[in-house]
């Protein structure tokens, strides 16, 4: 009796261990004979892409020579020019930014201009502008041309046609808060 039991045991043991196995499901294999096909289309755009900010990356370039201006470009493509330069703290993701601004298009033609205060980070202004406005100090003037592709893109706004780089006149206003 005890040898039938021990195999009853076994047995049942051994049915547990396999129906426990079993419920996992097994991962999906692909055919030898298939593959991955390329996102061509994916590719072409980035590539299209490229074209177009090096040829608008050109144009600045050409603008820049012909009126001898002096400006230093930032790793994202951005063009800046500090017209006064301040000893003061440097601006930061967190600080709250006020400035005044005039905005041309490449031609020299102005568009508008304001005053504004923005917060970093909140999608408030372009994205060019933004990374521009965190280049300067506390007080500084700047000239800034921001690539369409940083700036409004290919969709413009009321005010700016798609496709269009623009040079802002910054004047940084903002004033370090009062000490507590």
């Amino acid at each position: 009796m005890k040898k039938s039991t021990v195999f009853l045991f076994a047995a049942l043991l051994i049915v547990a261990i396999t129906g426990i196995s079993s419920c996992r499901k097994q991962a999906p294999q692909l055919p030898s004979n298939k593959v991955l096909a390329a996102d061509t289309t994916g590719n072409s755009l980035l590539e299209m892409n490229k074209i177009l900010a090096l040829r608008e990356d050109s144009i600045i370039q050409a603008m820049i020579a012909r009126n001898d201006m002096h400006f230093s470009k930032s790793k994202s493509g951005i063009w800046y020019n500090v017209l006064h330069s301040t000893r003061t703290d440097s601006l930061k993701n967190d600080s709250i930014i006020s400035y005044s601004f005039t905005t041309y298009n490449l031609a020299g033609e102005e568009i508008n201009s304001g005053t504004r205060t923005i917060r970093p980070g909140k999608k408030e202004i372009p994205t060019g502008l933004e990374e521009g406005l965190l280049l300067m100090r506390k007080g500084e003037t700047m000239q800034l041309i921001v690539p369409w592709y940083l700036g409004y893109g290919m969709n413009g706004n009321e005010e700016i046609p798609p496709y269009t780089s623009l040079m802002y006149l910054i004047v940084n206003e903002t004033t370090s808060p009062p000490a507590p």
